[in-house]
């Protein structure tokens, strides 16, 4: 079980960050939600809302490049989750679950007016943004998520990287360990989610810095309760795109095609040079990726074509565009369980 009560206990009774230490743009500021008050960033406006969950240890001080490239075609807005960084889970009801995440965000898009959005959620928040666009369709436009292979996959990937194993996964030590040394476990990430031989500096530094301020990294409890869920399943309608690091090596055994089985349509992008932050490590990446009209036109277009009969994409076609593996989205009726046997794209993983 879980020992996500010693988490909550520390926020409990933990002293509110500075103004100083959590106000650090001018854009960011705190939202009240059903899990507490929440560190957000947003460039405001009326332009389509694009919000991005922070994969911790990153922070919303890692978005600085991303804000000045995008605000002026966006309205920008970026969610410290509970139980990271500047984002303190209140009360004892809060159980890190991603139905509490997809609830605590569907209250902020209704709350700030952003929807419907788009959803550009990493890692294990994919999947929470999955169970959202499933479950309250109305509130998001399109995703774009990356690093999540199937929900099997990623159960697999988390006890060789010891999340749901060793001592991250072990109730109270695991807590307790991130509690005092959670800058040193942020660094080690960085080491190894980056590609190999980059310079840790640019993402290491503003994470250290939150944490010797009075963050959280409330890893522990996070991974503790998703090893718990059982029978995980989406059914995610709108147009997806998954961005993939190829030289993510954490992440080198995992089949980024095997995600496709929750997606009515979907993309899969391989971007061979990007580790596990495909978004942030280069963010004109990203923006050619948002802009690409032809690309979210043809799979809106092939939605509605294929509404009637939902079925399992796979990746078929592999082409080279903007400095990325493209594959195109096809149909596996016949066989959709051998999915995630297939091999990834060629990604180097």
């Amino acid at each position: 079980m879980a020992a996500k009560w010693v988490d909550l206990f520390r926020m409990r009774i933990g002293g509110s960050p500075s103004v100083e230490q959590a106000i650090t743009r001018p854009n960011i500021s705190f939202l009240k939600t059903l899990a507490g008050s929440i560190r957000i960033r947003d460039s405001g406006g009326q332009s389509p809302s694009i919000i991005f969950a922070c994969d911790g240890p990153n922070i919303l001080e890692h978005y600085d490049a991303v804000f000045e490239l995008l605000s002026p075609s966006y309205r920008l807005i970026c969610l410290e989750m509970p139980g990271f960084g500047f984002s303190w889970a209140s009360g004892s009801t809060f159980d890190f679950s991603l139905q509490q995440y997809a609830n605590m965000v569907a209250h902020a898009i209704i709350k700030l007016h952003a929807g419907p959005a788009t959803l550009m959620f990493p890692c294990a928040w994919s999947y929470v943004a999955f169970l959202l666009a499933t479950e309250q369709p109305s509130l998001v436009d399109r995703l774009v998520v990356s690093q999540c292979p199937h929900w099997d996959e990623e159960q697999a990937w988390s006890r060789r990287v010891g999340m749901n194993s060793g001592m991250i996964g072990t109730p109270i030590i695991g807590q307790l360990f991130l509690a005092m040394r959670s800058q040193t476990v942020s660094d080690m990430w960085y080491k190894n989610a980056l590609p190999q031989g980059k310079a840790t500096k640019d993402f290491a530094e503003p994470a250290r810095k939150v944490l010797s301020g009075g963050g959280v990294f409330c890893l522990a409890s996070l991974a503790q309760t998703l090893a718990q869920a059982k029978n995980v399943t989406f059914n995610v309608t709108q147009p997806t795109v998954v961005m993939w690091g190829g030289s993510d090596r954490i992440h080198r055994r995992s089949n980024p095609n095997s995600v496709l089985e929750y997606l009515q349509r979907g993309k899969i992008m391989v971007y061979p040079e990007a580790g596990h932050f495909p978004e942030l490590e280069d963010p004109e990446r990203l923006k050619i990726l948002l802009g690409n009209e032809e690309l979210w036109n043809d799979l809106r277009s092939e939605q509605r074509e294929r509404a009637a009969e939902p079925g399992p994409c796979a990746v078929e076609d592999i082409v080279r565009e903007e400095g990325s593996t493209i594959g195109g989205g096809g149909q596996d009726r016949d066989h959709p369980e051998k999915q995630r046997e297939r091999k990834p794209p060629d990604s180097h993983l």
